[in-house]
């Protein structure tokens, strides 16, 4: 499991990317790399890391030239130069994974696909991305899921959809389409392995206000021990107390040390909960943030002036949560990438 690494400092966004700066030294990216080829198995480790350091360290300072001139672009070209800086980002971490990348052509497609036609009377937030059988998309998903390409192959996904499972987005995306599907969750912690958790009670909506329900599918979503929680549960309460047992000291130095499929984290290490209600939508952030940015990317690139009739009319209601993703990206991705890459949850607090 992941530790938490908080980092305090006066500017977050800037300490985030001085963080970077490890990877621009050839020799500790070598050693880095080098590292990590033989934990996974490889006994060549220090010549695969040789060859593939170049690759790695441009993969990395091309990510953060295109992310710079996202943050300093207009709206009108700001998700297609977000979109391949992620893709940079991405080619870096499936690197570290599999060393022999790219081994063959197909990999090197987006692995994923939208409507080359848009409806009338179009709606941004209801266009949807496909996932294909091959490219960098399927790959990545593979890579750090360890399942198989089956499991998302063919699954459809309406931008809405992905929208809703971002949980910075949470209070701007009940604002617009008048619906929660996360909720945030208040942890304390009452013994060395026990935690509190306060559970909005408008939650069990979506479980017929039954909390034996509720109940079950949060246990059975915990992806290791099973019946790690307890419920205690007052109608009249707006909150709920749900009481976590694990075997885990001090559990809040571990980062989602929940290992459940329910309980996912923002940037700034806050809870959150969701009903699953359909598991095709669980999927890693950093691959929800890329089929999003994919979608608006090929849109501002050709459907120049769809995208421009949607971004400058003032007609569309869905600018107001795709503006906010586009600037939480800018921040929110590259950390995403920092944690897969030293696997730790960075932090980066203000002090």
């Amino acid at each position: 499991m992941k530790k938490i690494h908080r980092i305090h400092c006066e500017n977050p966004y800037e300490k985030m990317w001085d963080t970077y700066v490890f990877f621009e030294s050839e020799p500790s990216t070598k050693k880095y790399l080098q590292n990590i080829y033989e934990k996974i198995g490889y006994d060549d480790g220090y010549k695969l890391a040789y060859q593939n350091t170049p690759k790695f360290i441009y993969f990395i300072k091309q990510a953060k030239e295109y992310f710079y001139s996202a943050s300093k672009s207009n709206i009108l070209v700001k998700p297609l130069l977000i979109y391949y800086g992620m893709m940079n980002f991405i080619k870096a971490v499936i690197l570290t994974k599999k060393p022999d990348y790219p081994s063959r052509t197909s990999v090197l497609r987006h692995g994923i696909t939208t409507r080359k036609l848009k409806k009338n009377n179009f709606q941004l937030h209801d266009d949807e991305v496909k996932i294909q059988k091959d490219g960098l998309l399927p790959l990545f998903y593979t890579l750090i899921t360890d399942h198989s390409v089956e499991i998302i192959e063919g699954n459809k996904y309406k931008l809405k959809e992905l929208l809703s499972l971002i949980p910075e987005l949470n209070e701007s995306y009940s604002r617009l389409f008048q619906e929660e599907t996360i909720f945030p969750i208040y942890l304390k912690q009452i013994t060395p392995t026990a935690i509190e958790l306060n559970i909005p009670r408008k939650i069990l909506s979506f479980y017929d206000d039954d909390i034996n329900k509720f109940c079950k599918e949060l246990n059975d979503s915990s992806n290791k021990e099973k019946n790690q929680f307890s419920l205690d549960y007052d109608q009249r309460l707006e909150f709920f107390t749900c009481i976590w047992n694990g075997n885990l000291e001090n559990p809040l130095n571990i980062a989602n040390f929940f290992d459940n499929q329910m309980i996912i984290q923002d940037i700034k290490g806050q809870y959150f909960i969701r009903p699953i209600n359909d598991r095709r939508l669980l999927l890693p952030e950093l691959m929800i943030d890329y089929m999003i940015m994919y979608n608006l990317g090929m849109l501002c690139r050709y459907d120049t002036e769809l995208w421009g009739e949607i971004i400058f009319s003032f007609v569309s209601e869905d600018m107001y949560i795709v503006n906010e993703f586009l600037n939480l990206s800018l921040r929110k991705f590259p950390n995403l990438i920092l944690n897969v890459l030293f696997d730790e949850k960075f932090i980066f607090e203000i002090n």
